[in-house]
């Protein structure tokens, strides 16, 4: 962004822009110009200028709070679930809800924000929520009789899978619990396998 918003006016400019942004990426994808960006939020493009340099620092910005709102999401179920608190298959799940639910209100703009974001500015945000749930959930999976060696691998593999199903699935007839229980139940038949 070129300029943080300071007043409560600023941030909610801010924030229409964003979510106009978020809902013509869900139906016009890359293709949507910032003269649409503006006529959708009902601002100037002088307004979406003096935040955004351009459309990728748009694009930029919707994938950090997307993550940065995962990221607080998931973070604050495992923390309501600690290690031995309960079989790692709910905490999974609750996890995998999470994730679902963080995606599921724009699913489509969420899937086109993976192949439109700066990988570059995203990849460090990523990569700290990854191994943050991987090292977590670990401690789970150990407490079942896995190495931690082992528990880690197959969880690195199971979220890859899980972020991409989600992105697939979101925005299908599927409800967000169908989509939910469809994906917990194939990644903890996976995790299962390789124990």
């Amino acid at each position: 962004m070129r300029k943080r918003p300071r007043q409560q006016r600023s941030s909610f400019t801010v924030d229409t822009i964003l979510e106009a942004a978020t809902q013509l990426l869900d139906t016009e994808g890359a293709e949507m110009t910032t003269n649409r960006i503006a006529e959708k939020a009902g601002v100037s493009v002088g307004s979406i200028y003096q935040y955004f340099g351009d459309k990728q620092a748009i694009f930029d910005e919707l994938a950090l709070r997307h993550l940065d709102a995962a990221a607080g999401a998931m973070t604050a179920v495992l923390d309501d679930h600690p290690p031995g608190s309960c079989p790692w298959p709910e905490v999974l799940h609750a996890v995998i809800e999470v994730a679902v639910r963080e995606n599921s209100t724009h699913g489509r703009a969420h899937g086109r924000l993976r192949e439109l974001a700066d990988p570059t500015r995203l990849a460090t945000e990523y990569t700290t929520l990854i191994d943050s749930l991987i090292d977590r959930l670990s401690a789970h999976l150990v407490a079942d009789g896995w190495t931690a060696q082992s528990a880690a691998a197959d969880l690195r593999l199971a979220f890859a899978a899980v972020d991409a199903q989600i992105h697939q699935l979101a925005g299908t007839d599927l409800t967000a619990g169908e989509l939910t229980d469809r994906i917990t139940a194939y990644t903890e038949a996976a995790l299962r396998a390789h124990r």
